[in-house]
Formats: C-alpha cells, sequence, structure tokens
C-alpha cells in the first residue's frame, strides 16, 4: 500500500495505443494480445481492490470494464494501463457510492 507524498511505479503498465491496437485484433478474431493486456489489467484492479479493501469490482464484469478502459484510452491515447486503470476504479466507486476514497496512483 502506497504512502501519501510517496511516488512509485507500476510495473507492466502498457501504454493505451497498445490496448486499442490488441483490442481492435481481438475483434478481428485474434485475442491473444488482447488478453495478456486484459490479464494485466484486472491485476492491477484486484490489487487495488485488495489494498483499499472495497470492494467495487462487485457485480461489474470484465467487458464492462474493458469497455471503460477502451473509452478512456481513446481519450487519453498517450497514457498507460495503469492510469487507465485508475480511472476504472475511481469511476466505478463513485458509481456504487463508495466514500472516503483511498489515495490511487
Amino acid at each position: 500500500m502506497s504512502q501519501p507524498g510517496l511516488a512509485y511505479e507500476s510495473r507492466g503498465a502498457r501504454p493505451c495505443a497498445g490496448w486499442q491496437e490488441f483490442r481492435q485484433e481481438e475483434r478481428a478474431g485474434y485475442p491473444l494480445n488482447a488478453a495478456i493486456y486484459q490479464t494485466w489489467l484486472v491485476g492491477y484492479l484486484s490489487g487495488i481492490v485488495a489494498g483499499s479493501g472495497m470492494d467495487f469490482l462487485a457485480g461489474t464484469d470484465n467487458e464492462s470494464v474493458f469497455r471503460m478502459v477502451d473509452d478512456y484510452c481513446d481519450d487519453n491515447l498517450r497514457m498507460n494501463l495503469a492510469a487507465a486503470g485508475t480511472h476504472v476504479a475511481r469511476s466505478l466507486m463513485q458509481q456504487k457510492g463508495i466514500v472516503n476514497l483511498p489515495t490511487l496512483p
């Protein structure tokens, strides 16, 4: 768990441009590369759930999460999956009325 004011690195976070490319491949019937990115993202979000104790993923299927990342990456091409995942986490917490949001990366 991070401490306020301390910077840390999200290891393995790939760029949004790669996410978009591999999601297009997935839609064309070639899912392997997308699955690698998706697995990383689900692990990242699960880590936020575990670290915060706030299960914002409950009741939300992975495909809905992936569509949220699609939308984020469409608007933020230069960002990476850690930023997209953090955006998804915050959005889901707000949608589900989770208060006292933890400090996220």
